[in-house]
């Protein structure tokens, strides 16, 4: 940058140029814009001076000589000035100065922030004193602090720094990025939303207003957001600001993120943007916590047979200690002692028998410590049902292709299925076979058709399953509350059954009814990576991880597969869980749906359009194709197995929810007759456990279209605790769930300083802690671009100009009145 010399200062100052502040001068030039040339001027300038000097040469004698020769100068430069005007001539001046741009502040709002951070090391506590005003904020951490500051900071909650920060007189952030930017506050958690001015701000005193709004700021911060979702929130205030120059984001975070979109993701859309992320790193890297990350075990089970319920417990901070992990399932306790590696997770495995049936909650938990960062996360627990019986599976295909094989070795591995497969071109003598679990054809009688839970129907030729058998299966979903898993072959299904009592009961269309139209000629050649819809990540049958960000991130590290079957769209009600999201199989009615579900009659039916996830099993075996598998079987077969009222049929998504979830309940309502209710409107309502049924909130279910008898209600989950659902027309037979608190902010105890750093730097931004922060304004600043502009100012019609003639004439006159000179 250049800086205005003293000359060119005193000259834009006497040509009257108001300069905005923060807008220098970079250079400057004369220049002409007249149509005379400087030989004419030079010319004529020579010339006129000629003639003054020949007029005076025949002045008076008594006229001396030196004063003859000041006149003459003076008339000279008098007409050479006036021809001088003639030239036009501009002073041309290059200013720069910077565009005012608006710096967002994104500040963290969720429960972690109120994490009490243990402060043990004189460097956290320095770096807590810094942000609470008890510190030089530009001394650094080899500063002291006596011991009442020590002990003041050593347990403040998260929080109270971030207020410390916004308000610190002595830091005076705000007001120090107020000076050189336009600021925008926002709050985040699971969702965004705008940090609030209190009262009226003054737009003048610049320090007064940052004051101000920190403190405002500060006072909207309280913590309570029950998720945080980071790459939401950085995506959400970009696109608010779009069009706008912006300076960047400050974030204010702990980097957690246990909801939406990926963070690094959302750092990489900003850079694209030119948008870098400042980030100030709240909390302790590793401070001491133990955490029960998640339990895992099956929501139904069967009594006396045993089951693995599966801990995940992570030690921060308290590598080569020791904790009791306890396990209890109703008046059954167990209990496993483990030492602590670091801040890696381990897993830790419960063998259990159940020995009553019924409901019963499983609570697995290690006691507090007194120098822990928090004791809410030391818990989880679940309910699960134990109950009596098997799902009765029939397995049904035309040969032994991949997927047969895998599926009927895992089915006959569980020990929850009682499995019955027929092979149309197998070996009859091996349904002989004692103990064989084949079946010579396919039941051929309604009543031993019915005895089955859940029918797998594979790549069959309609010619071995007649219209009769066809039917029976129709009755033994629609009446009876069976389930059926339609699984796509290359050869026969689903489209061979265009025209069939098959058709109706699946949850997608198709077109044509030509084998040829299943398949696509170089579908084996070319990998298909699958996606799951919004319904497919949140569904426990997709899950395959302890919560839903790391079942996505499985899903999205699974193999290909090679083959799909071609289907038009999903029916009106029913429910997409995963999708081929290449466009070339795209139709009108969107992307093509692979695994798809719905209600059809008392039971449920879903279709798999590929015959490749058997595919699923590289790299990590049976572990992610066995899960998967078992979730499909397990929740398809429950409405069956668990019994109840089969003229009225209530079901959820799944038996437990978080305190504000959307319970979303489907009811598939029979009339006494055993006809579907056409009700516009169907009544229901649910309460705690034990509570009057009148007391309870009213739910509105409305039909479903083209699904007769079929209703859907939603309704928010509320305050934790065991509830059930009824609908008006049969409140005997309730739906039974549980709402439990949620602790996503508490399953990670420590600030992700990884994750923080990898999306400042991934949009040349920076990360500070509280020893740092006093640089940000500055470094901002310095890396403000400048913009050049060109300010021109006309010098022959500047007053100046001719004040300076006018002094040339008048100093002459002086002196020829002087002289005696007319």
């Amino acid at each position: 940058m250049v800086q205005p010399i003293a000359m060119t200062t005193w000259l834009l100052k006497w040509l009257d140029v108001r300069m905005e502040s923060g807008v220098d001068v970079a250079g400057a030039a004369l220049e002409f814009r007249g149509s005379m040339g400087w030989g004419a001027w030079l010319l004529w300038t020579l010339l006129l001076t000629a003639a003054v000097y020949t007029a005076y040469r025949f002045s008076p004698p008594h006229l001396s000589r030196s004063r003859r020769f000041l006149l003459t100068t003076l008339r000279s430069l008098f007409l050479g000035s006036l021809l001088f005007l003639l030239l036009r001539p501009v002073l041309a001046f290059t200013v720069e100065g910077s565009v005012r741009r608006l710096l967002v502040i994104l500040c963290d709002n969720s429960a972690s922030l109120r994490i009490p951070d243990p402060r043990i090391a004189r460097e956290d506590q320095v770096r807590a004193a810094i942000a609470r005003n008890l510190a030089d904020p530009a001394g650094g951490l080899a500063q002291s602090l006596s011991p009442a500051d020590a002990q003041a900071v050593s347990r403040l909650p998260r929080i109270e720094l971030v207020k410390g920060v916004l308000e610190s007189p002595r830091m005076n952030l705000l007001a120090r990025l107020q000076k050189h930017f336009d600021l925008a506050g926002y709050q985040f958690g699971g969702v965004v939303a705008d940090l609030p001015l209190d009262g009226a701000i003054p737009a003048t005193n610049t320090t007064a207003s940052a004051a101000q709004a920190g403190s405002s700021w500060a006072n909207h911060l309280d913590g309570r957001q029950s998720a945080t979702a980071l790459g939401d929130a950085v995506r959400e205030v970009a696109n608010r600001k779009r069009g706008q120059p912006l300076a960047g984001i400050l974030l204010i975070t702990d980097g957690a993120n246990n909801s939406g979109s990926a963070p690094l993701e959302a750092a990489e859309r900003l850079r694209s943007e030119g948008v870098p992320l400042h980030i100030y790193g709240v909390g302790l890297t590793a401070p001491r916590d133990v955490i029960v990350a998640s339990l895992l075990a099956p929501e139904v089970t069967f009594v006396d047979e045993e089951l693995d319920v599966i801990v995940r417990v992570r030690g921060q901070g308290l590598a080569g200690q020791t904790a009791t992990v306890k396990l209890k399932l109703g008046a059954q306790e167990f209990q496993q002692n483990i030492a602590f590696s670091g801040g890696g997770e381990q897993v830790v495995t419960f063998p259990v028998v159940p020995q009553t049936i019924g409901e019963m909650e499983i609570q697995a938990s290690i006691d507090p410590r007194s120098d822990e960062a928090v004791t809410d996360n030391n818990m989880k627990k679940q309910r699960i049902r134990v109950i009596d019986s098997r799902i009765n599976v029939l397995l049904v295909d035309q040969s032994p292709r991949w997927e047969f094989r895998y599926l009927q070795a895992m089915l006959l591995r569980d020990r929850r299925v009682n499995l019955k497969c027929y092979l149309v071109e197998g070996d009859p003598g091996i349904a002989r076979v004692e103990k064989s679990p084949y079946l010579s054809s396919f039941p051929t009688r309604r009543e031993d058709l019915l005895k089955f839970d859940l029918v797998i129907f594979g790549d069959v030729d309609p010619r071995f399953v007649t219209p009769t058998q066809q039917e029976y299966l129709n009755e033994l979903v629609s009446k009876f509350g069976g389930a059926l898993l339609v699984v796509a072959g290359k050869r026969y299904t689903p489209h061979a059954y265009r025209r069939s009592a098959l058709y109706p009961m699946l949850p997608v269309e198709f077109e044509g009814g030509g084998v040829e139209a299943a398949t696509d000629a170089n579908a084996s050649d070319k990998p298909i990576r699958l996606e799951l819809t919004s319904a497919g990540r949140s569904s426990p049958m997709m899950r395959l991880g302890d919560n839903e960000l790391k079942s996505r991130e499985i899903w999205q590290q699974m193999p290909p597969v090679y083959w799909v079957s071609r289907v038009s769209r999903p029916k009106p009600a029913a429910e997409v869980l995963m999708i081929d999201p290449d466009p070339a199989r795209e139709s009108r009615f969107g992307k093509m749906p692979v695994i798809a579900l719905h209600q059809y009659g008392l039971g449920q039916v879903m279709f798999v359009g590929t015959d490749n996830t058997w595919r699923w099993r590289r790299n990590s075996g049976d572990a992610y194709y066995s899960a998967f598998w078992g979730q499909l079987v397990q929740r398809l077969a429950l409405p069956r197995l668990l019994g109840g009222n089969k003229r009225i049929q209530l079901s959820a998504d799944r038996q437990n929810y978080l305190a504000g979830d959307r319970v979303t309940l489907f009811g598939r309502l029979y009339s006494l007759a055993f006809e579907a209710i056409q009700e516009p409107v169907v009544k229901g309502r649910f309460t705690r456990k034990g509570q009057d049924r009148q007391m309870g909130a009213e739910v509105l279910m409305r039909p479903i279209q083209d699904q007769p008898g079929l209703y859907r209600g939603e309704f928010i989950a509320g305050v934790p605790g065991d509830y059930q659902f009824s609908v008006d027309v049969d409140p005997a037979s309730p739906l039974e769930f549980s709402v439990i608190e949620p602790q996503f902010e508490l399953g990670e105890t420590a600030m992700n300083e990884a994750l923080l750093r990898q999306m400042a730097k991934a949009t040349a931004g920076g990360f500070y802690h509280e020893e740092d922060l006093h640089k940000l304004p500055d470094l901002l600043n310095a890396k403000t671009e400048k913009v050049r502009s060109p300010l021109e100012i006309d010098l022959w019609s500047s007053p100046l100009v001719f004040l300076l003639l006018i002094a040339l004439a008048s100093v002459e006159w002086v002196l020829r009145k002087l002289s005696y000179l007319k």
